[in-house]
């Protein structure tokens, strides 16, 4: 959920090299900001110790409270790994006052709100985002779960079923984060960060909720938490409420964290996984400062200088130059104590691993050598700017970054400091994390590799002897209670949405058929754009599936005036992107590059240069891409569904093409495609942002009037019949196992659809993913699986959409979850209140604000409004719509195309593979 953010806080105390004179006067000039939004974070330490931090961000009318505590997996004993994690997920199961349905409930039908939680070695933390005239109310939720959880025996029993799937279904990620996590152990031997924040099955089997309630007593204080608060609120007001809801709690005075010893040694260790995959993938690890050392702003410099956006380093010299790797990504992994800087790359062939990891060093070593140039750093700290005002988009994200910031340095203001206080040393400070940690003899290897018929083999009995140890151990584990009905939520009342002033984009069209939509929006100084082209994926020819894909791609490696690298170093130096998939383009500058921005956008869009060796370039990339694909089942089972759904339909076409496809494409098909598909006719640009004084229509028809184009031709959409049902079973060798059930639902403009829309909202959380849905409860009373979803308008758009559930679940537990899945959808209708409906109204209703939290967000919503011609107005009166349609209007709609005996079963796994008719 969290993404990579960039902080500047520059300290340079543990700094021993002279400082690099050149840097001093451009840093100045690369850092300087024209408008500055307002940064400032509020602290109030209440009388028990608990801190709360506060930061007013009114552009919605949205909160984000999170309740972060100074424990983790770090912090657990022998025998116990694992159960920081647990109680993360007991938090939100009752106490004294409330059921386990309470805080689901509360959150999610009266609040219309969104509730989570996270584990790290480090923190665990609680997140609420509501609605702001909520906020107030959510302050007695969290302090009664400071204290009070109840970690009853019997829903301890479910929940642990539910946490062996979620670790069960991290094992299935056989990429990066399974190298990882095996990665750790072996460089942290002897600190506890060599433990798996989930713990070990053997000890999550013996927990019991007294291991757990006395984990929580001495961990969950006061004095070890922090409250951080960012939305439309009055920081002063905050203060109040929370010592009134806080301040009895009494703190633990004699409470001292544990430290921790970590001999890092002079040695380098390598880690070789074997799995069912397709693609090599190699990672190069170095021990570096954690965040503690507040030397984490550095690192993220040094992973855009080397390996972070086409213009670094590494990607210009191995995948651009030299062609060796087809991916390659830099970044760094900083944990409180101790952090890891990682290099991951995909060889383009694993017999050239040895000769990239010494050019890798080279390329270190060149840096260390003769410093940061001054394009180099201009480039990483452009790029850091712009990531910096995304985040300040998303209060979620600085609710989280604020918060884990602060327990790590103890400083408020840490994310926002660096734009005040630009520090002329960092060419220099880069160069010294480099010398002093970035070294090939204290370098680790983690390398995932394909196994060979035989290791699979060996692969499938490991797994089926886990499976043996689950179910024998987890049968002793059965809950026999049912769930909890809601207690304190049946006090409560929903409150009416408060009104919003929904953006409306001002239009313009120009003579070449281009449409214009833009809107002036002050909240941070940067403009994003985005396009929408006529033709999207499914407008592949026949036997060429892929072509699009192929040739957005090749877009932005390289134009008539500018090479690949000149491209990159472009658009990089200046904080700009672009990206560009089928049917669609997106492109972010600052404010004050909106004209030289439209500029390179025409270059990129008008005069790309299609070379050969670019071509083979991303050829070898789209391949391994493709592989990639068909090692992740969650990902492939879409391409499975819609094959079966819409048979000898544009839509069954995979946007990636095949092995076959995409290597008999040539240069020819490419620049043809581009001549049909890139063309002003029937494309919209959305332009989002802080627009200044510019004359946004004058702007772009002076850049864009002489972009000339056919019109795309139309494509006669088949009618989509209704498939008969069966069983599709696609083996593949991973611990769980996909499980699906589809068929054929409504177009977007259906009157059906909205009611439909509502259903989702009780089957499975729509809207707002609330954990109060009928899907949900299902998982709470039997642990079955740790995540599910389902719709019954997916995908729907001009052409109908799917009826769709899926989840993922143990091969030994997947009869029983195909059978409690099917009686659920069978009696969903009989299982909804009218409480419930109203409430599902309200929380769609509540949703439509986020709509409009970033540019990015906001320019996609006006696309969608022109795709589908809806009014202007059309958030405006969603409410309305939403409010006439009656429970039995739902109930009519859902049942023309929810029947439980008529869909389609889909597993990926250890299965036979078969097609056959359902039983």
């Amino acid at each position: 959920m969290k993404k990579i953010f960039v902080f500047f806080l520059l300290t340079t105390a543990w700094m021993g090299h002279a400082v690099n004179n050149d840097c001093k006067e451009p840093l100045k000039e690369i850092m300087k900001v024209d408008k500055q939004p307002e940064t400032h974070v509020h602290k109030k330490v209440l009388s028990n110790g608990m801190t709360v931090l506060v930061r007013v961000v009114n552009t919605l009318p949205k909160v984000v409270l999170e309740m972060w505590y100074n424990v983790g997996s770090k912090d657990e004993k022998t025998g116990e790994k694992g159960i920081a994690h647990l109680i993360e997920h007991m938090i939100f199961k009752g106490t004294d006052e409330m059921s386990e349905s309470d805080i689901n409930k509360i959150a999610h039908d009266i609040f219309s709100g969104y509730i989570n939680a996270s584990t790290s070695f480090d923190f665990t933390n609680y997140l609420w985002k509501i609605p702001s005239h909520y906020w107030k109310d959510v302050l007695p939720l969290m302090a009664d779960s400071m204290k009070n959880v109840s970690f009853k025996e019997d829903h301890l029993s479910s929940e642990m079923k539910a946490v062996i799937q979620e670790l069960k279904m991290y094992r299935d990620s056989y990429q990066r984060s399974l190298i990882m996590d095996h990665m750790l152990p072996a460089i942290f031997t002897g600190h506890p960060y060599q433990y798996p924040i989930i713990g070990f099955k053997q000890d999550l089997w013996n927990a019991h909720a007294d291991d757990l309630r006395e984990f929580y007593q001495k961990h969950y204080l006061p004095n070890n938490a922090t409250l951080v608060v960012v939305g439309d609120v009055n920081p002063e007001e905050v203060f109040v409420e929370a010592e009134k809801n806080f301040g009895s709690i009494k703190p633990n005075p004699d409470y001292k964290k544990e430290t921790f010893y970590f001999h890092n040694d002079l040695s380098a260790k390598q880690v070789t996984l074997v799995r069912d995959v397709n693609q090599p993938v190699v990672m190069l690890s170095w021990v570096v400062p954690g965040k503690t050392q507040q030397v984490d702003q550095i690192m993220d410099i040094v992973a855009l200088i080397l390996g972070t956006g086409k213009g670094s380093l590494l990607k210009l010299k191995l995948m651009d130059e030299l062609q060796l790797v087809t991916s390659i990504e830099a970044f760094s992994f900083l944990l409180f104590e101790h952090g890891l800087f990682f290099i991951a790359f995909e060889p383009k062939h694993y017999q050239d691993t040895e000769k990239i990891i010494t050019l890798i060093n080279e390329q270190i070593a060149e840096l260390v050598k003769s410093g940061i140039k001054k394009p180099e750093l201009t480039r990483a700290i452009k790029k850091a700017q712009m990531e910096y005002y995304s985040t300040l988009e998303d209060i979620e994200s600085q609710a989280y970054e604020i918060g884990k910031a602060f327990l790590a340095t103890q400083d408020e203001n840490y994310i926002f400091n660096y734009l005040q206080d630009p520090t002329p040393e960092l060419g220099e400070q880069v160069r010294t994390i480099l010398a002093d940690y970035l070294r090939p003899e204290v370098m680790h290897k983690g390398i995932l590799l394909p196994a060979n018929e035989k290791e699979k083999k060996e692969l499938a009995k490991l797994q089926h002897i886990s499976d043996q140890e689950d179910q024998k151990i987890l049968d002793m584990h059965v809950r026999t209670s049912p769930i909890e009905e809601p207690r304190l939520a049946e006090t409560m009342k929903p409150r009416a949405a408060q009104a919003f002033n929904f953006p409306h984009a001002k239009t313009a069209c120009l003579s070449n058929g281009l449409n214009l939509l833009y809107y002036d929006n002050k909240n941070t100084p940067k403009i994003d754009i985005v396009i929408d082209f006529k033709a999207k994926s499914f407008y592949d020819p026949a036997g060429y599936e892929g072509l699009n894909t192929f040739m957005s791609s090749l877009l932005s490696e390289g134009t008539q005036k500018y090479s690949a690298a000149q491209l990159a170093q472009e658009l990089e130096s200046r904080g700009m992107s672009f990206s560009a998939g089928p049917g669609k383009a997106v492109f972010s500058m600052l404010s004050a590059d909106f004209e030289k921005g439209l500029e390179l956008l025409k270059e990129i869009l008008l005069h790309p240069r299609f070379d050969e060796k670019e071509i083979e370039k991303i050829r070898h990339q789209l391949l391994v891409n493709l592989k990639n694909f068909w090692d992740e089942p969650k990902a492939f089972a879409g391409q499975l569904i819609s094959e079966c759904i819409y048979k000898g339909h544009p839509y069954s076409k995979n946007s990636l093409g095949s092995i076959e496809t995409i290597t008999k494409i040539t240069k020819k098909d490419i620049i043809n495609a581009y001549k049909q598909f890139i063309t002003p006719q029937g494309t919209t640009m959305a332009i989002v942002g802080d627009l200044l004084d510019y004359n946004v229509q004058e702007v772009v028809r002076k850049i864009f009037g002489d972009w000339n184009g056919e019109p795309v031709k139309e494509i006669t959409f088949p009618v989509v019949v209704k498939q008969k049902p069966t069983e599709i079973c696609y083996p593949i060798n991973r611990d769980q196992v996909v499980l699906a059930f589809v068929g054929l639902s409504v177009d977007r403009k259906n009157p059906d659809y909205d009611k439909l829309l509502l259903f989702d909202q009780l089957l499975s959380g729509g809207a707002l993913g609330s954990m109060h849905s009928l899907l949900f409860r299902l998982r709470e009373q039997s642990g079955l699986f740790y995540t599910i979803g389902g719709s019954l308008v997916s995908q729907a758009n001009e052409q109908p959409g799917l009826v769709l559930v899926k989840t993922i679940v143990s091969k030994d537990r997947l009869e029983e979850a195909e059978k409690a899945i099917k009686n659920t959808l069978r009696t969903a209708l009989e299982n909804i209140t009218p409480s419930e409906f109203e409430a599902g109204k309200q929380a769609i209703t509540h949703s439509l604000v986020s709509n409009f939290e970033s540019n990015q967000s906001t320019a996609e919503a006006f696309l969608w409004l022109k795709r589908y011609g809806f009014r202007a107005d059309f958030f405006d009166k969603r409410g309305e719509q939403l409010a006439k349609i009656s429970l039995t209007q739902m109930e009519e709609a859902v049942k023309k195309v929810l029947n439980a005996d008529e869909l389609i079963t889909v597993k990926i796994g250890r299965v036979d593979k078969s097609v056959k008719n359902a039983a």
